[in-house]
């Protein structure tokens, strides 16, 4: 269970607890054991398909755990933003922590590792969840 949580937090981003959460979900909806799920996507990582129903299970729950409400509402843009500087060193640990996690899916320090750079960004970029944080943190260093 704690590599597909690993592995969950570094594909979406998202916090152990999310990951947790989008894990159960994908689980009820083909109303599977949280074992069942995680013994589908170890399989998956060596190249064995997951059933459809799973894998549409587990696409959908990535998606809507992507999907920030705040993005549709056309929220204004924070007044005070770090520097360029800052956001792009808080996108570094990000993406050294989440291919950490990539590499090591069930190592905990490598968790905790993406949870702070997520919490990081988020806190940063005034974002509620780690995809918009990062998105965000992207667009605001490319420009």
């Amino acid at each position: 269970m704690a590599w597909a949580v690993g592995m969950t937090m570094a594909t979406v981003p998202c916090s152990a607890r999310d990951a947790g959460r989008l894990l159960a979900a994908a689980a009820a909806r083909v109303e599977i054991s949280l074992a069942e799920l995680a013994a589908a996507m170890v399989a998956e990582s060596r190249g064995t398909p997951p059933p459809a129903l799973i894998g549409r299970a587990l696409s959908q729950a990535v998606q809507t755990a992507r999907t920030s409400p705040d993005a549709r509402s056309g929220r204004a843009v924070p007044g005070l933003m770090p520097s360029t500087e800052e956001a792009e060193h808080a996108l570094g640990r990000f993406f050294d922590a989440r291919l950490r996690l990539v590499a090591t899916p069930a190592d905990e320090p490598a968790r905790r590792a993406l949870e702070d750079a997520i919490y990081t960004l988020c806190v940063l970029m005034a974002e509620p969840s780690a995809h918009a944080a990062v998105v965000a943190a992207v667009q605001y260093t490319e420009t």
